[in-house]
Order: C-alpha cells, then sequence, then structure tokens
C-alpha cells in the first residue's frame, strides 16, 4: 500500500506516536536543562568575570600612564623641577607594570604580546630617565635642556595601547552591559582617559610648552575637539547628579586646557624668550576637579555593571525555580496541539520559511540582487521577509559605510590625497619589496613656500583653498603608479617606486625631472576671489636602501635634505648626500635658472 492511500485514521495514529515520541524527547530535554541551570548560572558568572578582566586592566594601564599619571607626572617633572613628582612617576610605573603582569596571566595573541613587550620596553626607558633627570635638576640645568637629552620615543607604547584598546572595545561590546550598545559609558569613560592621557592632550600640550613646537599645540587643538565630541555622547546616553557634576567637571578643565593652549600660542608669538618653566607657571591648570570626576565616573560605571550582573543572575535563579512547571505545561499543550500545529506549519509556515531560508543565505553571501517576497504578509513570516527587507538595505548600507570609514581613516579630508597613516603603510610595504626583490624607492619631502602669509593675509579658507590647488597639481604631475601624500599643515610626500631610479640623480635624472615638474607646477598662481595668489616649493630627496633602508631613517635623510633646500633659499630640490649635509641640489624654480642664466 503506498502512502497516498493510506487511510485517514492511520495517518492519525502515526501522528499521535510522534507527537508522543515528541513530546517524550522534549520531557527528557527540559529536564536536562533544569538539571543544568545552575552551572549555567556558575558558567555565566565566570565568563562574566574572565572577559571584563583585559577592559579593566587597559582601563588601569590608561590611567598609570596617561593623564594624571606617569607622562603627566613626568612632564611636570622636567617642567617644574620639583623633586617630590620622582616618587610619583616612579610609583605610577610600578602600578603600570603590575597592569601589565596581570595582563599578561590572561593569555594573550601575537599582537598583544607585542604591545605588552613595547609597553614594557617604554616604561623601562622612563624609568631609567628619572634618575639622570634628578641628577640634571641638582646641576641647575634648565627644563629645555633637560628635555633634549630625555626625550623618549612614545611610538612603541602608544601603538601598543591603540591594540589593547581595540581589544577591550571588542570584549565591552560582549560583556559591559547587555542593557546598552558597544560604546557603552563604560568605553566613552575610557575614551576620556585616552584623549586626555598617554600620546594625546595632556601628552602633547606638555611637549608643547617644552618645545614650542606648534604641532604640538595642533594636536592639543584637536584632541580637545574629540574629548569635546566624548563628553557630548556621554550626555546623550542620560546622567544621574553625580555624573552630571563630574562630566561638567571635565568640560570645565577641558576648557581651561583650551584657553591656556591659546596663550601659550601667544606667549610663544610675543614672548618667545620665555624659558618652558616660565610658560608652564602661567599656563597651569589644576587637574584635580577632573582626575576626581573620572574616579566617579568609574565608581558610576562599576555600579551600573554590577547592577546588571545582579539582574541577569536573579533572572537564572528565577529560570531554575520556574523550569519544572514550564516543563509539564509545555508538554500538555505539545498533546494537543501538535496535530493542529503541524497542518499549519507545512502549509503556511514551512514552505514560506524554506523561500526565506534560501533568501538569508543568498544575503549571508553578500548578494543583495536577490528580491524578497512574502513581504505584503501581516503574519510571522510576513514580519521576517520585512525584516530580510531591512537586513538587506543594512547590508547595502554598511557596504556603503565600510567604504566611507575606509577612506576617511587613509585619507585627508579637506585634499582627498592619502594621509600619513597610509604613508607610513605603504613606505613600509615598498621598503620590504626593496628588501627582498631589489631596486630603489625615492622620498621626495615637499615643504610648501609662502603658505603661512596666504593663511594670516586672506584667512585659512584662502589657505584651504591652496592647499587643494596643490594636492591637484601634484596628483597631475606625478606618474602614475607614484604615491602621493599629505603629511599634515603644509607637508606633503611623493614616494616613487622605481628599479631604474639612478643613485647618482644629475640634472636630468628621471627624479630630477620630476622634482622640477613639482616647483614649475606649484609656483604657478591661482586665483582666489580676486586675488592673484602665488606658493613655492621646496623639496628634499632620499633613496632606499642607499640613503635608509627603514621608514625612519629614510624619512629623516628627506627631511634633512628638504632643510638643506630651505637654507639654500627655497623653490628648490636637494638630494640627501652622506658626505654632504647640503647635499646636491637637482632642481630649481624657473624663475631663479633664467636669473642664473642672465647672470
Amino acid at each position: 500500500m503506498s502512502l497516498a492511500n493510506l487511510r485517514f485514521r492511520t495517518i492519525n495514529i502515526i501522528i499521535c506516536v510522534l507527537s508522543a515520541l515528541a513530546g517524550l524527547v522534549l520531557l527528557v530535554v527540559l529536564a536536562f536543562i533544569t538539571r543544568n541551570v545552575s552551572d549555567l548560572q556558575r558558567d555565566w558568572q565566570e565568563y562574566q568575570q574572565a572577559r571584563s578582566d583585559k577592559p579593566r586592566l587597559e582601563g588601569q594601564l590608561t590611567k598609570a600612564l596617561g593623564y594624571g599619571g606617569m607622562v603627566h607626572d613626568f612632564k611636570n617633572l622636567v617642567l617644574r623641577q620639583d623633586l617630590e613628582l620622582i616618587g610619583e612617576v616612579q610609583n605610577e610605573i610600578g602600578a603600570a607594570r603590575s597592569a601589565l603582569s596581570r595582563y599578561q596571566n590572561l593569555g594573550l595573541t601575537q599582537g598583544e604580546e607585542n604591545a605588552v613587550a613595547g609597553l614594557r620596553a617604554t616604561i623601562s626607558r622612563y624609568e631609567l630617565m628619572v634618575p639622570r633627570i634628578r641628577t640634571m635638576i641638582e646641576q641647575g640645568r634648565s627644563s629645555a635642556d633637560i628635555d633634549k637629552l630625555d626625550q623618549i620615543d612614545d611610538f612603541q607604547a602608544v601603538s601598543g595601547l591603540d591594540t589593547l584598546r581595540r581589544i577591550s572595545i571588542a570584549e565591552l561590546r560582549d560583556n559591559d552591559n547587555p542593557l546598552e550598545n558597544g560604546m557603552g559609558k563604560a568605553r566613552l569613560v575610557a575614551n576620556l582617559r585616552r584623549d586626555l592621557g598617554y600620546g594625546e592632550m595632556i601628552h602633547h600640550f606638555k611637549n608643547y610648552v617644552l618645545r614650542s613646537d606648534a604641532i604640538y599645540g595642533q594636536q592639543a587643538a584637536q584632541d580637545i575637539e574629540s574629548l569635546r565630541a566624548t563628553l557630548a555622547a556621554y550626555r546623550e546616553m542620560g546622567m544621574n547628579t553625580a555624573e552630571q557634576r563630574a562630566i561638567r567637571d571635565i568640560a570645565d578643565v577641558i576648557q581651561s586646557y583650551s584657553d591656556r593652549l591659546n596663550k601659550v600660542n601667544q606667549l610663544h608669538d610675543e614672548q618667545a624668550d620665555l624659558s618652558p618653566r616660565e610658560v608652564d607657571q602661567l599656563v597651569k591648570v589644576n587637574d584635580a576637579p577632573a582626575l576626581d570626576a573620572l574616579a566617579v565616573l568609574d565608581h558610576e560605571s562599576r555600579m551600573r555593571i554590577g547592577a546588571t550582573s545582579a539582574a541577569v543572575s536573579k533572572t537564572l535563579k528565577l529560570l531554575a525555580t520556574v523550569a519544572p512547571v514550564v516543563n509539564g505545561l509545555a508538554l500538555a499543550m505539545i498533546v494537543v496541539l501538535i496535530g493542529i500545529s503541524m497542518w499549519l506549519f507545512g502549509r503556511y509556515v514551512l514552505v514560506p520559511i524554506r523561500r526565506l531560508t534560501q533568501t538569508m543565505n543568498t544575503l549571508a553571501n553578500d548578494d543583495v540582487s536577490v528580491v524578497i517576497d512574502s513581504t505584503q504578509h501581516t503574519n510571522e513570516v510576513g514580519q521576517m521577509a520585512r525584516a530580510l527587507q531591512k537586513f538587506k538595505y543594512n547590508i547595502i548600507e554598511s557596504n556603503n559605510y565600510k567604504k566611507r570609514i575606509t577612506q576617511l581613516a587613509m585619507h585627508d579630508s579637506l585634499t582627498g590625497l592619502p594621509n600619513r597613516q597610509h604613508f607610513y603603510e605603504r613606505v613600509e610595504h615598498w621598503l620590504e619589496s626593496v628588501s627582498d626583490e631589489g631596486g630603489q624607492l625615492a622620498c621626495l619631502m615637499l615643504d610648501i613656500d609662502k603658505f603661512k602669509p596666504i593663511n594670516d593675509t586672506h584667512g585659512h579658507a584662502a589657505g584651504d583653498v591652496a592647499l587643494k590647488v596643490i594636492a591637484e597639481r601634484l596628483k597631475q604631475v606625478v606618474r602614475k603608479g607614484d604615491f602621493v601624500a599629505r603629511l599634515g599643515g603644509d607637508e606633503f610626500v611623493v614616494l616613487v617606486h622605481n628599479a631604474d631610479i639612478q643613485a647618482n640623480l644629475g640634472r636630468h635624472g628621471e627624479l630630477a625631472q620630476l622634482a622640477q615638474r613639482i616647483i614649475d607646477s606649484l609656483g604657478k598662481p591661482f586665483l582666489y576671489e580676486e586675488h592673484k595668489l602665488e606658493v613655492g616649493c621646496s623639496i628634499g630627496i632620499a633613496i632606499a636602501p642607499q640613503h635608509g633602508t627603514d621608514r625612519e631613517q629614510l624619512s629623516h635623510n628627506a627631511d634633512m635634505a628638504l632643510y638643506a633646500a630651505k637654507n639654500e633659499g627655497r623653490n628648490c630640490a636637494v638630494q640627501f648626500s652622506r658626505h654632504d649635509e647640503l647635499g646636491q641640489i637637482v632642481a630649481t624654480a624657473s624663475k631663479k635658472r633664467e636669473a642664473q642664466k642672465q647672470q
């Protein structure tokens, strides 16, 4: 007898037997779940603790190194020559090392191992520098002299902190607070400490006071804007009274630093003879309110996470109590409803679900060309179809967003050229290629002459127009395959990766011709509103591997050649030479050449 000829009574008996078996299986499964609820609760607590260790230790490390920590007191020690700060610096170094040791015991990836190693090395250099500073202070050395002798490269440590911070963000998305998104208040507080501290605002501000280098002032100003954005994001999430007071105190201190930053600019311009220590005394800021406020925000975050954890534990306990009752009710409902549900399920759910599953698999492969049907239905299938429709739109928007984020992260927002980070990645990649496959890599460092007068006379809008014109002209004169980037301000760089580059450029080499094209092109006047504006260009050239085999060395030698070009009167290109610090002039402005011919 075929299945098509079975009597309804026989089919009903078969369905009842299958339903009873299904109920028995469900009862066993529910009993198993009930027995293991207590284990689930314990595992959840252990998981929560393990997942929160890294973010917590990363926060302690950021606190120990940054604002109110090691680098803050270290810079104050150099500026104010207060020997009592030595004990503070050493205590903070000890706290940072303790956090690193506990972090290393958690089991690390290779990236985390490298980050921890870089942090340890940098912290050790700071520790070794402290007794030297004590000696120099006792000898009566000035703050400027001490700073020149104790400058430490913070790149490894800052990069290491960034690595640990990215891991902390990922873990906080899972474990910070189930009622908040991944960028919860705890992460915002961590961001405040980051932007205030090591390698950020306080670091740049103190270096600006010490070294009078405008780039530090610009970086500090950018950090202050980032801090204000973070404070605004915190306010939007809602605050209690303690948080409102803390955020207000932090905002007041940040405003004080912003005001002092302007005052430092004024002092550097109008009283250049002041020593860094005298400048520091004039712009000193009381950090106590902000440090106390950060402690308050940390406390509020811990209280909030603890409350959430308690709520989850309470829910699990309730589940363990109610589960046996649910077992009995579920079994009774299944026996009554399974016969009806099978028919309804097959006709009105199974077939549409199969189609939607195929659609989901298609979307999972990023194929957004699929057409989603059943969106007109008013039942759950229709809701799922409409949710998939939204999911499809989200995939499209997400892809577009990822492209935009990548573009913004690696390109200058004003000119559209690659930025400094992009330059770092490209030059290191090409240097590896030179090392592995041979050939050469030329680095042309460009500094725009007569740019500051444009800003001073016509305003920053004119300066922005000038930078855009410069960027467009650079893209037009370089060859296909050459790399052009804006490093910041009026600094640009061109990379030429070519196996045929000649080590001795002469007056007719291809790099000399490229440099000449750049100088001639950038020297042409351009219009801003009704004004005819004109800039120049100085170029320093260094070639790998002759003049350097790593990024720092190659960039440094190109900068040396650039300084030589400026010393030669600007509007010229100079190639770095190990035998002659002034290098070799390989290109000049057209006007200068014509004047020489006439002579």
